[in-house]
């Protein structure tokens, strides 16, 4: 296991692996007759009760940023089991979730259905475009809601521009990391207890992400906001070297 605290002029920075990234949210999936949908993609497999305030906290911190007038079309990335789904069908005109686990999607496909309006597919966030979710119009809303961390920064770019690629004029993104305090820091191939899973992830500085940001993003039109905590409640945000944060995109032409 290797616990990698990096410095803003590092050159030379660690890597995650992305197959083992997959074989971590296949295994999400596996469980979720278990541990249900909530825990399997929130991660209190062992503290019920934390994942559905956690769920709950995040819901109403972010959904008043994604400004929905019932008019929107939204794409929701790394929607996972489509827990966001039943939040922001009503909500919106149209609603496209997109996860690169084919588990994931299936059981939100499965339990949540699709019409003309609610749509899911598989596609990875750093290869995807309107084309490839075989959709002919541009996004209002993003939601990216704890993807960002599973992707090493050549990737996270790319996702970034594919984000910029799919957003109409005048829209808005809503991003929600778990962001490093004070420095950078990638987790390799760590056990977790609570997951009894090995874990895989880069927790960046919110500096970090916003400087990624305007290099993936600006050509587009596209600004970072406002930014702030998403649980007020200090018991949730239960590491000392990490915040749950969000950052608001926004696309000006």
């Amino acid at each position: 296991m290797s616990r990698i605290l990096s410095k803003p002029d590092d050159d030379d920075l660690p890597r995650i692996d992305r197959a083992k990234v997959g074989e971590f949210f296949a295994e999400r999936a596996r469980r979720i007759d278990r541990i249900g949908p909530v825990r399997a993609v929130i991660y209190q497999d062992k503290h019920a009760d934390l994942a559905e305030r956690r769920d709950a906290a995040e819901k109403a911190c972010l959904t008043p940023l994604l400004r929905l007038g019932g008019v929107e079309r939204l794409l929701d990335v790394g929607c996972g089991t489509g827990r966001w789904a039943r939040e922001l069908l009503g909500h919106c005109a149209a609603y496209h979730g997109m996860d690169f686990s084919r588990e994931l999607i299936a059981y939100a496909k499965s339990h949540l259905g699709e019409s003309a309006d609610c749509r899911f597919t598989v596609a990875a966030v750093d290869n995807f475009t309107l084309n490839s979710l075989h959709e002919s119009l541009p996004f209002d809303r993003i939601l990216c809601a704890g993807v960002l961390i599973y992707l090493n920064d050549d990737e996270l770019l790319s996702a970034l521009r594919n984000i910029a690629g799919v957003m109409a004029p005048k829209s808005r993104a809503v991003f929600r990391e778990p962001m490093a305090v004070s420095q950078r820091l990638t987790i390799k191939d760590h056990f977790s207890d609570e997951l009894e899973q090995a874990y895989n992830a880069i927790y960046r500085t919110e500096e970090q992400i916003r400087s990624l940001i305007v290099e993936a993003m600006s050509s587009s039109g596209c600004r970072s906001l406002d930014s702030g905590d998403v649980y007020a409640d200090e018991s949730m945000n239960n590491r000392a070297e990490t915040r749950q944060r969000w950052l608001v995109v926004e696309r000006c032409a």
